[in-house]
């Protein structure tokens, strides 16, 4: 079995998230844009009785699931009970509960549509979170998701190690280590893939700004505690400033891996 490459805190990820749900949505363009990829990928063949939407957030990607299969059950499931709060004031429609991607709170085989963007990466082991998706899922239902790869805020993981030798971006394991994981977890495999997505900003503080909005900041067991001193974000903006390209903007690089499992039936 794969080891994971870092313990997750998830009570600091709950807290954090639950902390950023007012300010999530305004802040959460490239995650809107790669939620908009993964509903690209979700089979039109598909008709699902039962839909969770993993790592549900605000609950924007949960309404659109119940606006697309109106018959169905339509479910949020979050860590956060922050977010859960929020989305269900913004969605009363939905069904709404708190769970673990790595421990679903749901029946064996009773889900037909299992989708998450860009929420699984919060989880300690992969592995698990594709046995739970597996135990859950129906014959012929389908686990459409994106999760980050290894390199992503590559640029602000380099600026940092100019600054101190403390791990400041959160590290996720490598495509092979998801791809070995699939292939090893029972489902059939419809697509897998890893696409950089790349984020533009003016200046460095745009980008932390923004992570701090989105409940995004460092939140592995092995966080570093302490101010931000003036010197020391000096010295980060200067490590950034290797990156700025020829239209003068700062790249901010997500490796987005992409993928539709299918359970065999």
């Amino acid at each position: 079995m794969i080891e994971p490459v870092a313990l997750v805190n998830k009570q600091l990820v709950a807290s954090g998230f639950g902390r950023a749900a007012e300010s999530y949505d305004g802040a959460a363009h490239f995650q809107q844009q790669v939620a908009a990829e993964v509903y690209q990928r979700i089979p039109e063949s598909l008709h699902p009785g039962v839909v969770v939407d993993l790592g549900s957030g605000t609950g924007m990607h949960t309404a659109r699931l119940l606006d697309e299969y109106s018959a169905a059950l339509v479910i949020g499931c979050d860590l956060s009970w922050g977010m859960l709060k929020h989305a269900k004031s913004r969605c009363s429609m939905a069904n709404w509960c708190g769970g673990d991607a790595e421990a679903l709170p749901f029946r064996n085989g009773s889900v037909d549509l299992v989708f998450s963007s860009l929420a699984i990466q919060w989880c300690d082991a992969f592995e698990r979170v594709l046995s739970e998706v597996y135990r859950v899922m129906r014959p012929g239902g389908c686990f459409v998701f994106s999760t980050l790869c290894e390199g992503t805020l590559g640029e602000l993981h380099h600026a940092w190690q100019g600054v101190d030798d403390f791990e400041h971006v959160n590290p996720y394991p490598a495509f092979e280590e998801h791809h070995q994981a699939i292939s090893q977890s029972g489902f059939e495999v419809e697509s897998l893939d890893l696409i950089p997505h790349q984020v533009f900003y003016n200046r460095l503080g745009e980008l932390t700004r923004e992570l701090e909005a989105l409940g995004a900041n460092t939140l592995t067991v092995e966080r570093r505690q302490g101010l931000m001193t003036p010197g020391r974000y000096r010295a980060l903006q200067q490590g950034y400033e290797m990156f700025r390209n020829d239209q003068k903007l700062l790249p901010a690089t997500y490796q987005v891996l992409f993928s539709v499992l299918r359970k065999k039936g």
